[in-house]
């Protein structure tokens, strides 16, 4: 078997991260995973980056029997491929081109949603309220949700947990941070995504992750707690 090594940065705020992540782990491959820590990604040089392991300056980056693939897509697909009882991708084909559509929507779009609303594992801004650009964003995701969900029946956007749920799970996350009210039928499908066991472990990994100063300042600058459902440890 393939020798499977992921670095990533830190699970708390990287949804690309939490992207593959989540593939791996749902597929059951085995795997180990190096955090890097970046203080801000922005002043890290692209030699900097490539020093700590990226390839073309961006995480995470896979590595297969020390060959690296670079692309969350693409790591996605080579997981796909290496374990197919896994059934990361949906049965018929005509669903399989949907579920690469929107994942790969998810990929290339969003922008102003990514701008505004950060992703922050643990955070809470409840006061948030997101610009039109960003409601336009929020609308799409939200036809597309519902959309899959109407074809499929539920729970999840295919039927089963594939990588479009994977993909999307960030976004649900921003939701939750920054408030963003669902459907009922929606709120059923978010709560399907996060009774997954692969993202329950994500949770777990998450409260174990580095903290980045810039990324509290900013939920902290809306107004919003950085830790807010991060479960104090009894002593």
């Amino acid at each position: 078997m393939a020798r499977f090594q992921l670095t990533i940065l830190s699970l708390r705020y990287s949804s690309w991260s939490m992207r593959a992540w989540l593939v791996l782990t749902h597929s059951g491959a085995p795997f180990e995973t190096e955090t890097v820590e970046l203080a801000s990604f922005d002043e890290t040089t692209l030699a900097e980056r490539r020093a700590l392991g990226s390839v073309a300056g961006l995480f995470p980056v896979l590595r297969v029997d020390g060959e690296p693939i670079h692309e969350s897509l693409a790591i996605a697909e080579t997981v796909a491929e290496a374990f197919p009882d896994a059934a990361l991708w949906p049965e018929t084909s005509l669903d399989r081109a949907r579920a690469r559509a929107i994942s790969a929507e998810m990929v290339g779009g969003f922008s102003r949603l990514r701008a505004e609303m950060i992703c922050h594992l643990f955070a809470r801004t409840p006061q948030f309220i997101p610009s039109e650009e960003a409601r336009t964003n929020i609308d799409r995701i939200v036809e597309i949700w519902t959309e899959c969900l109407e074809r499929s029946g539920g729970p999840f956007l295919f039927g089963h947990a594939s990588i479009a749920d994977f993909f999307y799970y960030p976004v649900l996350t921003r939701f939750r941070t920054y408030g963003i009210r669902l459907t009922e039928k929606l709120e059923g499908y978010a709560q399907s995504v996060e009774a997954l066991p692969a993202v329950e472990a994500l949770i777990v990994k998450a409260r174990t992750e580095p903290s980045i100063g810039i990324y509290d300042d900013y939920i902290a600058g809306l107004g919003g707690d950085p830790t807010a459902v991060i479960p104090t440890v009894s002593t």
